[in-house]
């Protein structure tokens, strides 16, 4: 389904598409969620790797030696068994002159007891697989942030330039009527002037919305990795869900995707340290091995088989008692990284629900100004046409109904883009969230 919908946003650029779409698309898309894909599949190789390391495993050796050395030589004729009796004269044996020996040996090697290498190898591998996954959910999350944050923004832009439109329609409509009374010396030029101003301003402020839209439509293409299509829905009144703050901080904590990194490098370090702690085990296998010999000159060859058992033990290792009080420093390092991650995760998520309340309780106060400040707005506006206000009144009431119209959308939009913030910092900015985040697009239309 996702890559339908990546394919539609390709195909089909212009096309208005709702939050959920774009989100999914461009998690989808995202580099970081690819990259913990990858890692994930060579956490599964590591884990193949480690349990094909148990079977037996066939190795082939061979040399190429020529020497006049008269223990070689002779020792090449044993392994060749071709001694005769002329081999036994003194003075062949002291100089045998040069020979070449040609050895080729197969060993079937079964390991028997590696010291627990392959069962920590194990347990690495499947810790490391872990890991990959929580930073591919860290790493979703994170594009759904940047992906919400960027969407609501662009409906911010959108309605805020709408509303810009409308109130310099307006400021112009009353700035000609002035013209025209100016030049009958009906009009103060002072209140010209000043109108003038605040219409000059508003257009300032039209042109660096337009490019706050162009900046943030940049943005979501960037993620999407294609043209970002228009946004759907509406930033109307939304009262968010949001849980007391022992619960926010007890979800987090049992969410968070860098807290259960910071848990798996946590239990990766212990079995590092067991691993030290075994560095002084024997490792032990059994070999049957089948060698040949040639002279490299004729073509008999003979073959020897040997069977056997072999250990061996770091007896006397100088540096394990060093290896091992550097496994339990890096121990106790994530450990500690681990409970500092947990303070901060603390605050981030009780900062931003608290930043979260205080967006909603503010929205009834600018839907009541928004409110006076157009009743205002229609007010005045007879009374100019009756010449009992000047049009700098009016342009003065425009003025107001544009600022806090982008300031009840800037604060619909924050608390939006602050809602997800805080699903992401409690690690559940998920598809529920996205929903949701949709729904109350959807439902101000």
């Amino acid at each position: 389904m996702p890559i339908i919908l990546l394919l539609s946003l390709l195909i089909a650029p212009a096309r208005a598409a709702d939050l959920s779409s774009v989100v999914n698309a461009a998690v989808l898309r995202s580099p970081a969620a690819a990259e913990a894909r990858a890692r994930r599949k060579s956490a599964d190789a590591a884990g193949r790797e480690v349990t094909r390391s148990r079977l037996p495993r066939l190795s082939a050796a061979g040399s190429f030696t020529r020497s006049d050395d008269p223990l070689f030589s002779f020792g090449s004729l044993l392994q060749e068994r071709r001694v005769t009796q002329a081999d036994f004269d003194p003075a062949r044996l002291n100089r045998p002159g040069y020979k070449t020996a040609v050895h080729g040996t197969l060993e079937l090697g079964v390991p028997l007891f590696t010291g627990f290498e392959l069962t920590r190898a194990a347990e690495l591998a499947e810790l490391y697989g872990r890991e990959a996954d929580a930073w591919g959910g860290a790493a979703a999350q994170g594009v759904r942030l940047r992906a919400v944050t960027s969407y609501v923004a662009r409906l911010e832009d959108r309605d805020l330039l709408a509303e810009l439109d409308e109130r310099l329609k307006s400021a112009a409509t009353a700035i000609e009527r002035a013209e025209r009374l100016r030049r009958q010396g009906l009009v103060l030029g002072s209140d010209h002037q000043a109108a003038l101003a605040i219409l000059s301003g508003l257009r300032a402020r039209r042109a660096q919305a337009a490019a706050e839209k162009s900046a943030h439509d940049a943005e979501l293409s960037a993620l999407l990795g294609a043209a970002a299509p228009d946004a759907a829905g509406t930033l109307g009144a939304w009262a968010p869900p949001v849980e007391d703050d022992a619960a926010l901080v007890s979800a987090a904590l049992a969410a968070r995707p860098d807290l259960r990194v910071a848990g798996l490098r946590r239990e990766q370090a212990a079995v590092r340290v067991r691993g030290a702690d075994a560095g002084l085990s024997p490792v032990v296998d059994a070999f049957a091995a089948l060698e040949t010999s040639d002279d490299g000159l004729g073509s008999g060859a003979a073959a020897a088989r040997r069977i056997g058992v072999r250990a061996s033990v770091p007896f006397g290792d100088p540096a394990y008692f060093a290896r091992r009080a550097r496994a339990r420093a890096d121990a106790d390092a994530q450990q500690d990284a681990r409970a500092s991650l947990e303070d901060a995760v603390r605050g981030e998520v009780l900062a931003r629900a608290a930043g979260v309340r205080g967006l909603g309780a503010v929205a009834p106060e600018l839907d009541e100004s928004l409110a006076r400040a157009r009743q205002s707005l229609d007010e005045v506006r007879p009374l100019y046409r009756e010449g009992r206000q000047s049009v700098m009144e009016v342009l003065r009431a425009e003025e107001a109904v544009a600022k806090l119209v982008e300031a009840r959308l800037d604060a619909r939009r924050r608390l939006r883009a602050d809602w997800a913030a805080l699903r992401a910092a409690e690690g559940r900015l998920d598809d529920e969230a996205i929903m949701t985040l949709g729904r109350s697009l959807e439902d101000a239309r």
